[in-house]
């Protein structure tokens, strides 16, 4: 598989991680004044560039665990990657690995904090709230699970939870309060504007998540469940612009699963996908989302 992607291909994604480290904080700073100027058509800013540069700094951080590009220090930008993307970053090391060994399964607790929940209502509403929230619902989840977790509480440690919250408060609230002072706004202008963008941000990530892996539960060994991953289909206009708001992410993610070691995310058909791999469209995408909350399960979903 190596003969598809280069090394110098690789090395050469290492300046996106420099850029996305000075724009989002830059973004932040502007927001506020842009919020307090145009409110409702603010929101445009806030998808792009905002759930943009989100988006990215997601999948970023996420190749910082796999340690993709050699050619970066991927420690230091995991951690400040996961500090702007308001996560605390032991949370990320302690499941991300058990979600590539149980994926489509209920024991992935990455993406099901609450594993099998058998109470069709309680179903349908933890649905409602993921699909609204996004990651903000399912983080929440993490921190209060994990650290009660049999699996996992040994590894989660409070001291690191309390440093990540310190350093987000830091983080924003410097932004924040840099941005009240220079263009003279409220504190409330401030805080709206960043609560709608975060909201926006959680909930665009999350949709990649939930088009790959929602409802997705899947019976056969690592392989099998591997390649029932969902693809989103790029020959549509809401496809292909989803694919690029968000960075391609979910366009080919059966080969992340299928063959993790081979960094394919920047360069799609690059690598053959498997013959069985599994597309939809954005169309299916709402339907599946439909029957999870009408019927509380996805029409993938075989236990």
């Amino acid at each position: 598989m190596t003969e598809y992607i280069s090394q110098a291909q690789i090395r050469s994604q290492a300046w996106k991680f420099y850029f996305v480290a000075v724009a989002w904080p830059i973004y932040i700073f502007l927001l506020p004044s842009l919020y307090a100027s145009y409110r409702p058509w603010s929101i445009a800013f806030m998808i792009f560039p905002g759930v943009y540069l989100f988006t990215w700094m997601s999948c970023l951080m996420h190749e910082c665990w796999h340690k993709y590009v050699p050619n970066i220090n991927n420690d230091a930008f995991y951690y400040l990657l996961s500090y702007m993307l308001v996560t605390d970053p032991q949370m990320y090391k302690i499941l991300h690995g058990h979600h590539h060994s149980q994926v489509n399964t209920y024991e992935d607790v990455e993406f099901h904090p609450l594993g099998r929940i058998k109470n069709l209502t309680l179903k349908k509403i933890h649905n409602l709230l993921e699909i609204i929230f996004g990651v903000i619902w399912t983080f929440g989840l993490h921190m209060f699970i994990v650290p009660r977790h049999p699996k996992y509480k040994a590894k989660f440690r409070e001291s690191r939870r309390i440093v990540a919250i310190a350093l987000w408060f830091i983080f924003y609230g410097t932004l924040g309060v840099a941005s009240a002072k220079v263009f003279s706004l409220k504190g409330s202008q401030v805080g709206i504007s960043l609560a709608i963008n975060f909201w926006l941000c959680a909930f665009f990530i999350h949709q990649t998540q939930m088009i790959e892996h929602a409802g997705l539960i899947t019976k056969g060994d690592w392989n099998q469940r591997n390649v029932t991953t969902r693809n989103l289909r790029a020959d549509g206009i809401a496809e292909k612009l989803f694919l690029w708001l968000t960075h391609n992410d979910v366009r080919e993610h059966t080969l992340h699963h299928t063959v993790v070691k081979i960094y394919s995310r920047p360069f799609p058909g690059k690598v053959p996908m498997p013959q069985e791999a599994v597309y939809v469209s954005m169309t299916q995408y709402l339907a599946i989302l439909r029957q999870m909350l009408t019927k509380g399960y996805s029409p993938d979903e075989h236990v």
